[in-house]
């Protein structure tokens, strides 16, 4: 690694750790062994190295083999993405737990946040529309109840990293596990027989 990426490295950590609102370039610089004027080189501030971390987060999830890029995906892809998606954002946990206060600092980013959800929002109703294709899901649900799942889905996906610092109490692994159920069972409801036999299996 480069000087710039043991930066980021680094302030992942200790954002994980400690939050956004304890850690500074100063506090990231010690941990270094290095001058706060070496990262200043690479970054104005604190939040432009948040600015660079979710960028660069975003891009990594953009690059998860995610089940609504497949219109032939069955229920253990949908399992195994919702398990990846959920893994990834816990290894950039302290986004989610100060989310509103960074897209308060940095309207950017809550520009890029609607844009992902405009994009996510299509390409589950077209997942919706293969299960039904596909018998997996009922036909009888409407239109606006479809979109209360998805709302539903952003609501668990987006904010269970906080939901567990505030009740669960999870770590790593048992952390993601639980949430990913959770947004597993979101589905069930919508299933047609033929979908809970699959789910079950």
């Amino acid at each position: 690694m480069n000087t710039k990426e043991k930066i980021l490295v680094t302030a992942l950590e200790l954002f994980n750790e400690q939050g956004i609102d304890v850690i500074t370039i100063r506090h990231i610089a010690k941990e270094m062994g290095i001058s706060h004027s070496n990262i200043q080189y690479y970054f104005k501030n604190a939040d432009d190295i948040i600015y660079t971390v979710y960028a660069q987060h975003i891009a990594a999830m953009n690059e998860l083999p995610v089940f609504v890029n497949d219109p032939d995906a069955g229920l253990n892809t949908l399992r195994e993405s919702i398990t990846a998606i959920l893994q990834h954002i816990y290894q950039y946990r302290f986004i989610y737990i100060h989310f509103v206060v960074i897209t308060r600092r940095m309207p950017e980013i809550k520009k890029i946040y609607a844009q992902r959800f405009g994009i996510r929002r299509r390409q589950l109703l077209r997942l919706f529309e293969n299960y039904r294709e596909q018998g997996i899901v009922r036909k009888d649900v409407p239109e606006d109840v479809w979109e209360s799942l998805i709302r539903s889905i952003y609501l668990i996906g987006d904010f269970w990293i906080s939901a567990n610092e505030l009740t669960t109490g999870l770590k790593g692994k048992k952390a993601v596990n639980y949430y990913a159920r959770l947004l597993e069972d979101l589905f069930y409801p919508y299933f047609t027989e033929r979908g809970k036999q699959l789910i079950a299996t």
